[in-house]
C-alpha cells in the first residue's frame, strides 16, 4: 500500500531566506508538492496574520502552526471529521478558520514581562516597538511589521544581561524562553512538536487506511521538537543548525545549502526516491 506524505516546515532560514524572505529557490519543490497534493504545513514563529499572507502567495490551503506551537490554525471543513475547535474570530475574510490553542493568552505573557521589567530585567519586546521601528529593525515592510505584532501566545524580545535568572523568573510564571534566529521568544510550556503531533493524528484519520509518512524541515534549535517528531527530519544548514540535537540522527538528512536552496534540493531528492 502506498503512503501519504505530510510535510512540516519552518520559515525563516528554511523555506524563506533569512535576509529578504524570498522562497524563489524553492519553487521547483513547491510545484512538485502541489502537483502531488501533499499537505504542506507551515510551522513557524510567525503570527496568524503573517502566515495567512504567505499562504495566499503560495496558494497553500492547509493547516498551519503559529508562534512556535502556540496554536494550530485549521481551515473550517478541511478534515472530513473536524475536531470540536474554537472558531478563530480574529480573521476576517471569505475563509473561516478554527483554532486549537496550546498557549496562555498573549495578555498574560505581557503581564509577566511587565513584572520582569519592574524587577530590573532589561529587554525590549515587540510590544515596545512601533510598527515603524520593528520594520526598520527586521527589514520588513511596515505592513508586515503590523502583522508581526498581532500575537496570540508568545512575545519575541531582545534580552540584555544575565539570562539564567530571567529564565528562572519565567519558569515561576509557567513560561519559558526559546532562542530563535534573531529574537528570544517568551512562550508557554509547549513547542513546535505539539502542533505536529496533533495534526498527524488528524491526518491519520483523514487518510486511513493509507499510512502517513511525515517529514519536517528546520534550521535552528527551536525546530528541534518538530524534527524529532517526524519520520524524516531534514536539517537545513544555518549558523544555528549545529545546535540541533536529534534523538534519531540516523533518520535525518542534512542540506549543504542554506535556506530555500537547501529546502528545495532535499525535498526534490526525497520525493523522487
Amino acid at each position: 500500500m502506498s503512503s501519504q506524505w505530510v510535510i512540516f516546515t519552518d520559515l525563516d532560514g528554511t523555506l524563506l531566506e533569512r535576509e529578504g524572505y524570498s522562497y524563489a529557490p524553492a519553487l521547483p519543490a513547491l510545484d512538485l508538492i502541489a502537483r502531488r497534493n501533499i499537505p504542506l504545513v507551515i510551522n513557524s514563529s510567525k503570527t496568524v496574520a503573517e502566515i495567512l499572507s504567505l499562504r495566499t502567495e503560495l496558494g497553500n490551503r492547509h493547516p498551519f502552526v503559529v508562534e512556535n506551537g502556540a496554536a494550530v490554525i485549521v481551515p473550517r471543513h478541511y478534515f472530513k471529521t473536524m475536531p470540536a475547535l474554537e472558531t478563530l474570530t480574529a480573521v476576517q475574510g471569505p475563509d473561516a478558520y478554527c483554532i486549537k490553542r496550546f498557549s496562555q493568552p498573549h495578555e498574560l505573557i505581557l503581564e509577566a514581562l511587565a513584572q520582569a521589567k519592574a524587577l530590573g530585567f532589561s529587554f525590549t519586546a515587540f510590544s515596545d516597538w512601533s510598527a515603524t521601528q520593528l520594520a526598520a529593525l527586521c527589514g520588513l515592510s511596515e505592513a508586515s511589521a503590523v502583522m508581526a505584532k498581532q500575537r496570540i501566545g508568545s512575545e519575541p524580545l531582545l534580552f540584555e544581561g544575565e539570562l539564567a535568572s530571567f529564565i528562572e523568573f519565567l519558569a515561576s510564571k509557567q513560561l519559558r524562553a526559546v532562542q530563535g534566529g534573531r529574537f528570544l521568544h517568551v512562550m508557554g510550556q509547549y513547542d513546535k512538536a505539539g502542533g505536529v503531533n496533533w495534526l498527524l493524528e488528524a491526518y491519520r484519520e483523514q487518510y486511513f487506511p493509507t499510512a502517513i509518512r511525515s517529514v519536517a524541515l528546520g534550521d535552528s534549535h527551536n525546530d528541534e521538537g518538530m524534527l524529532n517528531t517526524v519520520d524524516v527530519p531534514i536539517v537545513i544548514s544555518s549558523p544555528h543548525s549545529e545546535q540541533i540535537i536529534l534523538t534519531n540522527p540516523q533518520r535525518a538528512r542534512f542540506s549543504s545549502a542554506q535556506g530555500p536552496t537547501g529546502w528545495n534540493e532535499q525535498l526534490l531528492k526525497l520525493l523522487r526516491e
